[in-house]
């Protein structure tokens, strides 16, 4: 009877919380939608937290029957939900903003090219 009181208190008490290694984190992949040459594509984002907290990372949308990828990168650490990267690909370069949930779910954003014009849908779900 006491083994079943102390499990149900520890279930109660959040003795089942996840450990530091189930905690969120950003990395990983994620499955979205960009604004590319006058469509919404899928893109799948996948994002790597580098020694000193910067993210990068590498993606790939769907462009003309193939996917074309590309590279991103954040030029120093930034603390909480909201990143700028850099992304290069064969097309060129500019500037991706983004917001994560606060349990990194997803996240949504906008890109730009050099020019700083448009600023264009890119987001991503856990996939």
């Amino acid at each position: 009877m006491k083994a079943l009181i102390l499990a149900l208190a520890l279930g109660l008490t959040g003795a089942n919380a996840p450990s530091p290694k189930q905690e969120a984190t950003v990395a990983g992949q994620y499955c979205g939608r960009l604004w590319s040459s006058g469509a919404l594509v899928q893109v799948e984002t996948d994002f790597t937290v580098e020694s000193d907290g910067r993210l990068s990372g590498t993606y790939r949308f769907a462009d003309y029957g193939g996917m074309t990828p590309g590279t991103l990168a954040e030029a120093a650490p930034v603390t909480g939900l909201a990143h700028t990267l850099d992304w290069q690909d064969k097309y060129g370069s500019g500037k991706l903003s983004i917001t994560f949930k606060p349990d990194y779910s997803g996240f949504t954003g906008t890109w730009q090219d050099r020019t700083r014009t448009p600023n264009e849908l890119w987001d991503g779900v856990r996939c």
